[in-house]
């Protein structure tokens, strides 16, 4: 049967050359060559793309584990700020469940902060400006907790080393991400909803969702992924960190 069929696409071949031409013949081949050359191209780019993704999503929930356990406990800020990383940046449960795993194997390893970030790069050869935005939003969650642990500004400095990157830089991220801190005032109860765009009769469980999906859209790895201005970054940072507050105490209240 098969031979058959090998013979009958033998002579299909022959009398399309015969009847049509050799030179339409073989212009009709190579655009069909071309076009699967191309489909062929754009399929191996976008899986080469996604595997980078992947091992980028990878190394950086790695690095993120080190800097959040790096003080011995995870805060829930931090907990919020990895839960919405991991819902912004994987394709499937699948992949998220492999990442928060990935979470909890490195945040209890503070050793092989240094390799890993080298290796970070090895597998990512990531140019500097893009190896600046990764840790910049590497130092944001490092100031997340009021506390700004020594141990924290370790693990950067590590981190900061295998990216090549000097301290002066990593000190200068540092102090402007810091000078955007609004200054510690008590926030009233009403100030709180306001922030959170919440009427005060709303439950614990509607101020959830709406927490998360303001966050979500004030992230800066979602604000920096968005290629936004370093202004708008700014305001983004302020924003968040407001949501942040306001979060904690309406929770807080709710919870009482």
């Amino acid at each position: 049967m098969i031979f058959i069929l090998i013979v009958l696409t033998i002579l299909a071949f022959y009398w399309y050359y015969k009847t049509w031409g050799k030179q339409d013949f073989l212009n009709n081949a190579k655009r069909g060559a071309r076009g699967f050359a191309r489909g062929f191209a754009k399929g191996v780019m976008e899986e080469r793309i996604d595997e980078l993704r992947r091992r980028m999503n990878y190394y950086v929930i790695a690095l993120l584990a080190k800097i959040a356990k790096s003080d011995g406990r995870v805060s829930e800020e931090e907990a919020d700020m990895i839960s919405q990383i991991l819902d912004a940046n994987t394709k499937d449960e699948k992949e998220r469940a492999f990442l928060k795993a990935s979470f909890n194997e490195h945040k209890d390893n503070l050793s092989d902060t240094f390799y890993v970030a080298k290796d970070f790069l090895k597998e990512v050869p990531l140019p500097k400006n893009e190896r600046l935005n990764v840790l910049r939003m590497l130092v944001f969650m490092a100031l997340i907790d009021v506390d700004f642990s020594a141990k924290k500004q370790e693990i950067l400095n590590e981190i900061a080393r295998a990216f090549e990157i000097s301290k002066d830089e990593l000190d200068s991220f540092i102090q402007s991400l810091n000078n955007l801190k609004s200054p510690r005032k008590t926030l009233t109860l009403e100030e709180a909803y306001q922030i959170l765009e919440l009427d005060k009769n709303a439950d614990l469980n509607l101020v959830k969702r709406q927490y998360r999906a303001l966050a979500k859209k004030y992230h800066p790895d979602i604000l920096n992924a968005n290629n936004v201005s370093k202004e708008e970054l700014e305001q983004g940072v302020k924003k968040f960190q407001k949501i942040n507050e306001a979060y904690e105490l309406i929770k807080k209240h709710l919870e009482n």
